[in-house]
């Protein structure tokens, strides 16, 4: 059975890890050249902005990691569901100039509540292959049903 996407295609998905790393990276640079010069010339200008990005750097990149452990996890241990798309809606954010779209979607879980959830950003062709009404894939978690992926369709599972 496939797992999905692997990790790093999951981060190169991920604005904001891709975003986080490359400042996390950044601010660590800003400290390798400002120490020294921080203690020859006493100018600590290049430490604290190092500290500040790479800082910035590292929660964002956190945060991130901890979405792509819950996919994987959730594609590995959790289970399935039939989700109903409730609507599929051009979000304010874009990714290489263009404009990401999410949906919005619905399932019951084992003890027949209901839950909600979104999927990540999408293309907009990825997008457009959807319409409220229409069923697609779900994983989610059996201790907490609420935590919960949009697969899409079952052969991408």
């Amino acid at each position: 059975m496939p797992q999905g996407p692997s990790f790093f295609v999951l981060l190169k998905r991920d604005f904001w890890g891709l975003f986080g790393a490359i400042w996390l990276v950044a601010g660590l640079m800003f400290l390798v050249i400002g120490t020294p010069l921080a203690f020859r010339s006493g100018e600590y200008v290049f430490v604290a902005l190092g500290l500040v990005i790479a800082a910035a750097g590292g929660t964002l990149s956190r945060k991130a990691l901890e979405r792509i452990r819950l996919e994987q996890s959730l594609r590995r241990e959790g289970l399935t569901a039939q989700g109903e798309v409730i609507s599929v809606e051009e979000t304010s954010f874009r990714y290489n100039r263009r404009i990401q779209w999410r949906l919005r979607y619905r399932y019951t879980d084992r003890m027949d509540e209901e839950h909600q959830g979104h999927s990540g950003y999408l293309e907009p062709e990825e997008a457009a292959e959807w319409k409220a009404g229409e069923v697609g894939v779900v994983r989610f978690d059996p201790r907490h049903p609420a935590r919960s992926i949009w697969i899409g369709r079952p052969e991408e599972l």
